[in-house]
Parts: C-alpha cells; structure tokens; sequence
C-alpha cells in the first residue's frame, strides 16, 4: 500500500519543535484512507518507522499510526483485529528495538487476545519487557506472563516484571507461582508475590502469606505490614482477625507501635 499521500497529510513541526501549522481536514481524510485498508496501513505505516535518532524523520508516520491506533480501537472491531495484526506482524520483522517499543504501545491502544502472544515475545527481552507488560496489562492479558516466567529464572529484573504483571491482573491461575516467589532470593520479588495474594484475596494462601511476611525485615518490612492490611481487608472476619493477630504478635517495637494503632480492638 502506497501511503505516501495520507503521510503528507500530516503537519511537520515548525519552529521549537512544535506541531502548530495542521489541516484538519486533511488529516481526518488521511485516518479515514488508512482505515479502508487497516491491515494493509498498519505494514506500511511500520515500514516507514526508523530508529530515534538515525538519519531521517518518521514523525508523520508515527503520528499517522498512532491516530489510527486510537480511532479504531473505537470505531470497528474487524478493522480494529486487522489493524492490530498488522502491527503484530510488523512486530516479529526484523527491527530496531526502540521501533518495536513503539510499536507494542500502539498494540497497547488497539490490541486484544488476538496479538497477546505476539507481545509476550518480548517478556523476556530486556530492551523490551517494560513495553511488552503494559501492553499486556491494558490488554489484559495473563497467560503470556505465565508462559514467560519459567525462561527467566536467571534474571530478576525480568522476573520482577513478570510476577508485577501477574499480580497486577490477579491471575487466579499463578497462586501456585506466587506462592512459590514468597522464598525468591530476591526482596522485591518476594513483596509482588505478597501482593499477588492479596489481589487474589484467597483465605487458603493466608497461612503461607504470614509465614513469609513475617521473615522480611527493613523496608520490605514495613511494605508486608500494609500488604496484611490489603489481605485482611479482602478476607471473612474470622481469617482477617488471623491477620491483625499476627500483626500484634509480631510488630512490638516501639517504631511499629504506630501500625498497631491502624487495627481494630481485639475482641
């Protein structure tokens, strides 16, 4: 697909950098070309994406395809799917890493399940997970996490962002792999595997959850006391007085004293 025209349809900045001198009209006539032939637009709008920073100016094209991205989420869910697999096509070429950052987050604009496994290729490249996350989180997508997490057992970076997703989605199906990152060598995996129980809110993990917050000291310390708080909020009466039991048993400093004052009068 030639695109030449709808490209020049969009403004190049003018002076400081800015956007100011745009036609309206030409612009929404250009979305409206791009959108008869969404998968056909999203391969060609990919194509004319070059690295930040190399030798020419993809502004117009970014511009382009990112106003696509949000007008088709909106408008038509085949073309939404078409534009969406077009992108998730462009994605598994061969490009620049800061190319298909920007692709994945137009992916995060328009896609659904149809590209989720498309971006969970990206989990576990450095340069890309941060990206490939969120675009799964606002997809809403978990089981790329999931299939994701047993690859990166030697990188906790990549590990942290994982467990944060499936936590973040309150996947049901990792209450197995939360409960097993509770003795992660790592802190800050350790605090999201809490925090991933509490957002499952499920009474059965509650044992394990004490058992393992009551072992962290300094920082994650203090962040596990608010996490049994969350739990305890989620739970029937009888498991969340376990909670603020544990709570009294184990926080008896005089620097903790202020969290006890948080809990309701033991009956």
């Amino acid at each position: 697909m030639d695109i030449r025209a709808q490209l020049d349809a969009f403004p190049l900045p003018a002076q400081r950098g800015i956007l100011s001198d745009i036609d309206k009209a030409a612009t929404e006539a250009a979305i409206e070309a791009l959108l008869a032939h969404p998968e056909a637009a999203a391969k060609a709008l990919a194509g004319a994406l070059i690295d930040p920073g190399t030798e020419g100016n993809d502004i117009r094209a970014r511009h382009a395809m990112h106003a696509v991205a949000i007008r088709v989420a909106a408008r038509d869910e085949a073309k939404r799917a078409a534009f969406s697999e077009g992108l998730a096509a462009a994605l598994m070429d061969e490009r620049p890493p800061r190319v298909k950052a920007f692709l994945i987050r137009q992916l995060q604009l328009c896609g659904k399940a149809e590209v989720a496994e498309a971006i969970g290729a990206f989990l576990t490249v450095e340069e890309l997970a941060d990206d490939a996350a969120q675009a799964l989180i606002a997809i809403g997508a978990p089981g790329p996490f999931r299939a994701a997490l047993p690859k990166v057992a030697d990188n906790p970076a990549l590990r942290r962002n994982l467990v944060h997703g499936l936590a973040q989605l309150a996947d049901e199906a990792s209450k197995g792999a939360f409960s097993g990152a509770l003795a992660d060598e790592d802190d800050e995996i350790r605090l999201l595997a809490l925090w991933g129980l509490v957002q499952l809110g499920d009474a059965t993990t509650l044992d394990a959850f004490l058992a393992a917050e009551a072992k962290e000291t300094g920082f994650a310390r203090t962040k596990a006391a608010g996490l049994c708080l969350q739990f305890a909020e989620k739970l029937p009466p009888e498991d969340a007085a376990k909670v603020y039991a544990h709570l009294r048993a184990t926080r008896t400093t005089e620097a903790e004293a202020y969290l006890l004052e948080l809990l309701p009068t033991a009956e």
